[in-house]
Order: C-alpha cells, then structure tokens, then sequence
C-alpha cells in the first residue's frame, strides 16, 4: 500500500475535520461561494454572482446528501446494536454487561453522524424505543430478549420501507437532473450554431434579467422536486 506525502495527508485530514465540523453547515456555503464566484472574475460580475449561487447551492445539496446518508448508516448500527443486545441476554449475559457493550455500538453510530438538520437523530430514536422496550419488559413480566426480537424486527422493517421509498423516488431525481441540464445544453447549441449565448447572458441588461430569473426558476424547482422525493418513514 502507498503511502501519502506527509503535506498531502494533513491536507486530507484537515479537509476530513472541516467536512465533519459542525460549523460546516452554516460555513459551508458563503465559503463556496467566494470561491466559486472569484473563478468567474474575468468574466464579469454576472458570471461571480452566478457562479457564488450555484456555489452555495451544491454545497446545500451535496451536504445535505451526505447527512443523510451518515444517519442511514448509523440507524443500521444501531438496530445491529439491538438485534446484538437482545442476542446477548438470550446467551445469558447479565443485562449490564450487554447493555454496555450495546451503548458502545450506539456511541460509535452517533459518532459517524454528519452534524446537520437534514434529518432527525436516528440512533437517540433507537436508543430510546430501546429504553421503552426495557421498561414495557419490567412492567410486563415479559422476557426482555424477547421485547427486543421484537423492535429489531420492526426497525428493519422501517429500514426496509425506508430504501424502497427511495427506490422510488430515484426516478424524480434523475428528471430533476435532466431538467436542470436542459438549459446548459440550449447555450451549447446556441453556441453550435453561431451565436453569442454567453456574451448576450453576461454582458447585456437583458440577459443578465433571464439568467437571474432562470437561475431562481431552476434552483427552487430542484428544492422542489428534492423535497418532494425525500422519503421520510417513521421509526
């Protein structure tokens, strides 16, 4: 296995703290769109506005994606978590015991979690129907192990309902995807054919009208369709 430059590994790593700040979510996007604007300096102050938009708007979307996929994947440890408790009281273990090495497992998905709004805390979700399990266990007289096949069962049903509704939805994502290429594309082939899209979208009063107005148009339908395809199935 290669080993990384030193300069490149502290730049990787600082990159990798940075992502997984929690300040990122708000820093984030003026950030990427001073940069994104500065690389259309030549081009004029329409090309840095609209550049700084699209910036601020990938890093949302990008970000966005990434938080919710890190709660996923901690809501499926977790739920390994209590199918690995309850398989642990069922072997004889003492509660305490398992219940420690369970809230290890816990600490380590909640750990791996992207901080962000985009999705509520699944791993405190499953740690306190765990909670609720133990308590219906003590009032009821019921096995515990037995309470847990239980919730296991039922969270990876909601796991299961969860990625088929996202199946789903793929379909609407991919349409928002080509709509929003369509007018990239309609420049191309303005410009195939021999005339100036850019100069008359960047340097003219009516031009830089549209594409103020086509910018907003396209980003709120991709806020739109993003809301309307993200799938939220209760645990």
């Amino acid at each position: 296995m290669t080993r990384q430059p030193p300069v490149a590994g502290k730049l990787r790593a600082a990159a990798v703290r940075a992502w997984r700040d929690r300040r990122a979510g708000w820093a984030g996007p003026p950030a990427t769109a001073l940069l994104c604007g500065c690389a259309g300096l030549l081009a004029g102050p329409v090309a840095v506005a609209v550049l700084a938009v699209y910036g601020a708007a990938a890093f949302v979307l990008i970000r966005g994606v990434a938080v919710r996929r890190s709660q996923q994947r901690a809501f499926r440890h977790a739920v390994d978590a209590v199918g690995g408790l309850a398989a642990d009281l069922r072997a004889g273990l003492a509660l305490a015991t398992a219940w420690r090495a369970a809230e290890q497992t816990l600490g380590l998905a909640r750990a791996a979690v992207l901080p962000g709004a985009a999705a509520g805390d699944a791993v405190a979700t499953v740690a306190d129907r765990v909670a609720a399990a133990m308590a219906v266990g003590e009032a009821a007289g019921a096995p515990l192990a037995d309470v847990l096949d239980r919730l296991d069962a039922h969270l990876r049903a909601v796991d299961r309902a969860r990625a088929v509704a996202s199946s789903q939805a793929a379909g609407t994502r991919v349409s928002a995807g080509l709509l929003a290429a369509m007018p990239v594309a309609g420049v191309g082939l303005g410009i195939l054919v021999g005339v100036d899209a850019w100069g008359v979208l960047l340097h003219t009063g009516l031009g830089a009208l549209a594409l103020s107005l086509a910018v907003v148009l396209q980003l709120s339908g991709l806020a739109w369709t993003a809301r309307l395809a993200r799938s939220e199935v209760p645990a």
